[in-house]
C-alpha cells in the first residue's frame, strides 16, 4: 500500500481517537462539576458499582476524575494536532502521537480493558490507537524514513 494512503488513514484514526478523548474528557468534567458522578463514570467504566463508592470518597475521588478527565481532554488535543501532521507525513508527528495517545491507550488496556470493566467504545478506542500507531510506523519504515516521499 502506498505510504501516503497508510498515513493519511492512521491521521484519520487519530483524529478520531482525539476527538472522542477530548470531548469525554470535557463532558466528564462538566459533568462531575454538577455532581453527576454516575452518568460521568459511565463513561469509564461499564462497572455499576462505580457510582456508589464515588458517593464515599466524594472529595478526593472527584478531583482525581476532574484531573483524569483534564489528561484524557488533553491526550485528546495532542493527538488531533498530530493527526493535522501526519496527514502532512510529517516524521515527528508519528511518534508523538504515538507516544501519547499510545500510552494513554496502554495505560487503560492495562488497567480497565483487562480488569474486564471497559465499556465497549473503551475497547474500540483501544483498537484504534494501536491501528494508528501500525498504519503509521509501517509507513515510517517501509519509506526510508519518509525523506525520498
Amino acid at each position: 500500500m502506498k505510504t501516503s494512503a497508510l498515513l493519511k488513514a492512521s491521521s484519520v484514526l487519530w483524529m478520531i481517537w482525539g476527538v472522542f478523548h477530548f470531548a469525554i474528557g470535557v463532558a466528564m468534567i462538566y459533568l462531575l462539576s454538577l455532581g453527576n458522578h454516575a452518568l460521568s463514570l459511565s463513561f469509564v467504566s461499564s462497572d455499576p458499582l462505580m457510582a456508589d463508592l464515588i458517593r464515599e470518597y466524594a472529595p478526593v475521588v472527584t478531583a482525581t476524575l476532574k484531573q483524569h478527565s483534564w489528561n484524557l481532554g488533553w491526550f485528546g488535543v495532542v493527538t488531533m494536532v498530530g493527526s493535522v501532521y501526519i496527514w502532512k507525513r510529517n516524521a515527528t508527528a508519528i511518534f508523538v502521537t504515538a507516544l501519547v495517545g499510545g500510552l494513554a491507550d496502554l495505560g487503560y488496556f492495562m488497567f480497565v480493558d483487562l480488569a474486564n470493566l471497559a465499556p465497549p467504545a473503551g475497547t474500540l478506542m483501544t483498537v484504534i490507537s494501536a491501528s494508528a500507531i501500525v498504519l503509521s510506523f509501517y509507513a515510517y519504515y517501509s519509506s526510508n524514513r519518509l525523506q525520498n516521499q
